[in-house]
């Protein structure tokens, strides 16, 4: 089986067998998941108990009963009415029939991934390694937020996906910071400051003949990006801030970020519980009880830094307040949060946006905060369109803001 049914807000995978709304994973158990699956791709008919039967469960004597708990587990997950069903419909004597409209969407063609070649560059004695991929008219430095590592990047289809389609319309230069991933480690009472990291990226833009790109930061890296954007506009063509923040303790006039307890618990957590899929729950709620996504994110993050690495960038990232600096950047700004994000709060997005002058703000549905897990593409068009559009010239940041708006529209 490949690709994957649609009907109303669902949308059922079937090579990995999973029932989808929106980007929340709805859970069913597995003969529920074959018994749904039997019947939306026989939507329409009548399927008899007999030919359910026969399909799912050959050569095995199962009583009547245990197809009916399927069907009510089937109801509940898709809150459907018995008596006024919008899915499955009871034909009495008879079976079932799976009445809402389908469509099928073939699988897309699978596509190799390959690890691109790792390069390495000094800078001020520290070593920093970075990649390039894709030959796009512009390039886009891609700053990823906490920890980091180029290489186990691509090991996760999703994320590898997202770099795939971002090199599709610009050339991407990634890096690790200092102290994480194939980069140098720093000493732990030596972290570097956000200044050398700025530096860090300029040796790489110098290394790969980048004279001005795009800065792109998630989250953590967002701040640097901020920060570069503001500092060095003759190297910045233009800043984007994917589910980021301006301070990362709570403050009268900043109450969305976690307080002093909060974020102590969090280090405590990392003293006691690094190696494990720490965060996840926070970072992508939608795939958090993905047996392999926990694995890969626990993985990345133990190659991504230390355990001493992770609690001392923590602690420096908790330090992090860029609230003077917003109003300095002077390029062309994108913001983009997802509104029920369960790590950063929508609030921190749209007060960036409101300090940074004509900054566009997109708000997108989701609740995860990496942006290559859930609906990914609702984050890569307004990137794309706002990519498209410098490329295009437009001077008007009103014009720009209203075409950005009606590209994401029309999706």
């Amino acid at each position: 089986m490949a690709g994957s049914l649609r009907f109303g807000p669902f949308r059922l995978d079937l090579a990995d067998k999973q029932l989808w709304r929106g980007e929340e994973s709805i859970e069913l158990t597995p003969k529920a998941l074959d018994v749904l699956i039997y019947l939306v791709e026989h939507a329409g008919e009548v399927v008899t108990r007999e030919q359910l039967f026969e399909a799912l469960w050959p050569d095995v004597f199962v009583a009547d009963h245990a197809l009916s708990v399927q069907i009510l587990e089937i109801r509940k997950a898709l809150n459907d009415d018995v008596h006024r069903p919008n899915y499955v419909q009871t034909r009495h004597r008879r079976g079932y029939r799976f009445i809402a409209p389908v469509t099928r969407v073939p699988a897309k063609a699978s596509v190799e991934i390959r690890v691109p070649e790792t390069h390495y560059v000094d800078s001020g004695g520290t070593t920093i390694a970075y990649q390039v991929i894709g030959e796009g008219p512009i390039d886009l430095v891609f700053v990823m937020g906490w920890v980091s590592h180029l290489e186990y990047f691509w090991t996760e289809p999703r994320f590898a996906r997202f770099l795939q389609r971002l090199s599709s319309f610009t050339r991407v230069i990634l890096f690790d910071k200092r102290g994480t991933g194939l980069s140098d480690r720093v000493p732990l009472d030596r972290l570097p400051t956000i200044e050398q990291r700025m530096e860090d990226v300029h040796a790489v833009m110098d290394k790969v003949g980048s004279q001005r790109a795009i800065i792109c930061g998630v989250s953590e890296g967002g701040c640097m990006s901020a920060v570069f954007a503001a500092t060095y506009p003759e190297r910045a063509a233009a800043l984007i801030m994917i589910a980021t923040y301006a301070r990362r303790i709570w403050a009268p006039d900043y109450p969305w970020a976690p307080t002093t307890e909060q974020r102590q618990h969090l280090l405590q957590e990392i003293r006691e519980h690094w190696g494990g899929p720490i965060g996840i729950e926070e970072r992508a709620p939608s795939v958090a009880s993905d047996p392999h996504f926990r694995e890969w994110w626990a993985a990345y993050l133990r190659m991504g830094a230390s355990p001493g690495a992770a609690l001392a960038l923590t602690t420096m990232n908790t330090e992090t307040d860029i609230r003077h600096v917003l109003p300095l950047v002077r390029v062309p700004t994108l913001v983009l949060h997802r509104t029920g994000d369960l790590c950063l709060k929508v609030e921190e997005g749209r007060y960036i946006a409101s300090k940074i002058p004509d900054a566009q703000l997109i708000e997108v549905p989701g609740k995860d905060h990496l942006p290559f897990v859930g609906d990914q593409d609702s984050i890569l068009q307004p990137i794309e369109a706002f990519v498209k559009q410098l490329q295009g010239g437009f001077e008007s940041v009103s014009f720009l803001a209203t075409a950005l708006v009606v590209a994401f529209e029309a999706g």
